[in-house]
């Protein structure tokens, strides 16, 4: 393998029992591991660390040929509903970078037996549904990353494995009562305060996917919180948070909430505005130099931000306006290619009415000047607001 020391990598067999206790819902032992020295070493080459549940402790598996088959023993991974699967990988909160690695589980130690789940970085919530297994006691973790070679913890950093659908919560209990509210001043999480003398605090991390969440945490609270809100957001499509509790001895599983979005289709036809007639368009003739839409929104939408979506064909200028509920203008996003692309523009929510609201999307001069004598023709299609769900 160009750039790495593949011949100095260490071929472990285990078969001791590994950290976590029986019942315990993370890998219990090392069946086997190849573990890679990178470039210039590595300083965290014990395949054990991986087991047991979080607690900082991880190995680097030294980039691409690395690997480690894990027995989760009396706890396997289950099919259930939403994830299965956590895997964590220590990039970026242990001062590194988030790194990529596959997936495998299988019920046989065989190596012709495993299936992929997928792929994951940083930390990853996988569901095994796609691979046809309802259950796999055995996970197979491949380095794919060549991003630290140079670094004394070369390739994915991994920390624990931990079965989601086991009905044991194990040595460090996850939140419970996690829900969210959604205010006009951002996202509300809830939860039910964690007691103990172990308990430190919580992390709350933020996902786009609700699949991968960055190692380090977008934010820390204390353990006397019960509450936390994101004002920092203007995510307009679905978000997900994960909340996990820091202990003394590690920090518990992920538990997600997903805070949907919700997209209301304002317009739905192809619409040719300007003032020439171009025969090969869907919409050969103008109907107008202006196109209005008229709809209602229950409430004004919350959030700092809403999203409009265009389907835009060969918008030449960016001039042409767009003006909501007689505010602005704006301009209408330019896409001068003679094709159907999408193009979107953030509004604030402020611009926005309970009950009935309008938007004037005009055609404007393509010379410069302000009269109608020369518009810039082009087409538009569907057209949709996206906003946050109460």
């Amino acid at each position: 393998m160009k750039g790495m020391r593949a011949a100095t990598g260490l071929a472990l067999l285990l078969g001791v029992a590994g950290q976590a206790r029986a019942a315990e819902p993370y890998a219990k032992q090392v069946i086997s591991s190849v573990v890679l020295t990178g470039n210039v070493g590595n300083n965290n080459a014990n395949p054990l660390d991986v087991l047991g549940a979080p607690d900082s402790r991880f190995l680097a598996m030294g980039g691409p040929g690395a690997s480690v088959v894990l027995d989760m023993g009396d706890t396997p991974i289950v099919n259930g509903s939403g994830p299965d699967l956590e895997i964590r990988e220590q990039g970026s909160a242990t001062g590194g970078v988030d790194e990529l690695y596959r997936v495998l589980i299988s019920d046989s130690t065989d190596p012709a037996s495993f299936v992929e789940v997928g792929t994951g970085s940083a930390f990853s919530l996988l569901d095994i549904a796609g691979t046809g297994l309802s259950s796999a006691r055995y996970v197979r973790i491949e380095d794919l990353s060549t991003a630290t070679s140079n670094s004394t913890t070369p390739g994915s950093d991994i920390e624990s494995v931990t079965s989601l659908q086991s009905s044991v919560n194990g040595s460090l209990p996850p939140v419970t009562g996690l829900s969210h509210t959604v205010t006009g001043n951002g996202v509300r999480l809830l939860w039910t305060r964690m007691t103990g003398s172990g308990v430190l605090g919580y992390n709350i991390r933020r996902s786009t996917n609700g699949l991968r969440f960055d190692s380090t945490p977008n934010w820390t609270v204390t353990d006397l919180e019960t509450a936390f809100l994101d004002t920092q957001t203007s995510q307009v499509g679905d978000i997900w948070y994960a909340v996990s509790v820091r202990y003394t001895g590690g920090e518990s599983t992920l538990q997600v909430v997903h805070v949907p979005s919700s997209k209301l289709t304002l317009h739905d036809q192809v619409v040719h505005l300007g003032d020439t007639t171009v025969a090969g368009w869907e919409q050969p003739s103008p109907s107008s130099n202006k196109l209005t839409l008229s709809f209602n929104l229950p409430e004004v939408p919350r959030g700092p931000m809403v999203k409009l979506d265009f389907q835009v064909f060969d918008v030449d200028i960016n001039r042409n306006r767009v003006i909501i509920n007689g505010h602005g203008p704006r301009s209408l996003p330019m896409q001068d290619a003679a094709s159907w692309l999408g193009v979107s523009l953030l509004v604030e929510s402020s611009q926005f009415l309970q009950g009935t609201n309008t938007i004037e999307i005009y055609s404007r001069d393509s010379t410069g000047g302000n009269g109608t004598n020369s518009l810039d023709d082009f087409q538009i299609g569907k057209i949709e607001l996206t906003r946050m769900n109460p």
